[in-house]
């Protein structure tokens, strides 16, 4: 349930990110068509463009993070139910012995 939430709270965010983002882009568009020779738009622009680059490597590095947590976390819990399990069948094995 807390993954599902969090995904959902992730996704209000990111649409909010890419609404900025959009909002900045058309701005940009627009002083750069009035001054198409203007130095600081084009840095700027180019600027918007490599936050958007890092944002965006930045939220593919905490899925891959996430997704390899996830799977640690499913293969201890294989390991920790065949201790279990193991665990139990000598304990049975053991009873026979007596």
């Amino acid at each position: 349930m807390s993954n599902l939430f969090k995904s959902k709270k992730q996704n209000l965010k990111d649409l909010e990110f890419y609404g900025h983002i959009d909002a900045a882009i058309n701005l940009i568009k627009k002083w750069k068509a009035k001054s198409p020779n203007n130095k600081e738009i084009d840095l700027m622009s180019d600027s918007l463009v490599g936050i958007f680059f890092w944002a965006n490597n930045m939220e593919q590095e905490v899925r891959v993070h996430d997704e390899i947590v996830s799977q640690y976390r499913e293969d201890r819990n294989k390991a920790r139910l065949e201790l279990q399990e193991l665990k139990e069948k000598y304990e049975h094995l053991k009873n026979y012995e007596l």
